[in-house]
């Protein structure tokens, strides 16, 4: 499918994946809603690909809080007058002992990796609903298919996406609007280096590795849909 002139709204997009895929996006034509928590982050993404003749605009967000996200879909709109592709890729990873997991920390993990995303599928589906096209893709992760000790939180999380999107797949194909689901194996980012996992960042996938994948997913023609689809690193495969 061509991807000219469709808006496209990332989350997550300062930094890692969500950059990485923004620019693969201006490239192949896409005006891009750039959505993260740093300001400096996104002017930095929006002047390099305004600098390369697309367009893009930056909304500073953090999806912590439920307002912000709530007005999301609402202020891209606003902007540029539709929306038509949703990339759901902010994440936090708290990486602690499964006994010391607070409440704060969870509702934290879940308010910004799935209750957010919950309410941002809800907005875009029914601004897709209007023009009878798009496509949600909602970024999960190997973790969801094996959940490390440390990782419980986030792991619950992820697990919780893939519930989310096949309950939203069921409303979103009679409105035909497709929904994916990406589950990334460990990818060279900050929230991973930050984890500190038990190997090299040479044998890590890197963020370009993963908008690849997902910009795969948003060509397919109308006639098709990869729902699901796990990018594993061939130096490390288990997160």
């Amino acid at each position: 499918m061509d991807l000219t002139n469709r808006v496209a709204l990332v989350t997550g997009a300062g930094r890692g994946i969500g950059r990485a895929l923004s620019l693969m996006l201006a490239a192949e034509g896409c005006a891009v809603a750039a959505a993260a928590r740093s300001t400096d982050e996104l002017d930095s993404l929006v002047a390099e690909i305004e600098t390369g003749g697309a367009a893009a605009a930056a909304f500073p967000a953090d999806l912590a809080k439920m307002d912000e996200a709530r007005d999301l879909v609402g202020r891209v709109i606003d902007r540029f007058g539709r929306l038509e592709i949703l990339i759901n890729n902010a994440g936090i990873a708290p990486a602690t002992p499964f006994l010391e997991i607070t409440e704060e920390e969870f509702d934290l993990t879940m308010n910004v990796n799935l209750k957010s995303m919950l309410i941002l599928c809800q907005a875009a589906l029914r601004a897709m609903k209007e023009s009878g096209t798009g496509h949600i893709v909602n970024v999960s992760s190997t973790v969801a298919l094996g959940v490390p000790a440390l990782l419980g939180s986030y792991g619950i999380s992820k697990h919780g996406v893939v519930g989310l999107s096949q309950a939203l797949y069921q409303t979103a194909k009679q409105l035909q609007v497709k929904v994916s689901v990406v589950y990334p194996g460990i990818t060279d980012t900050k929230m991973v280096r930050d984890l500190e996992p038990p190997t090299k960042p040479e044998q890590w996938m890197r963020p370009e590795d993963i908008a690849e994948t997902i910009l795969f997913l948003l060509k397919q023609s109308n006639r098709a849909i990869v729902r699901d689809l796990v990018p594993w690193s061939t130096g490390y495969d288990r997160i």
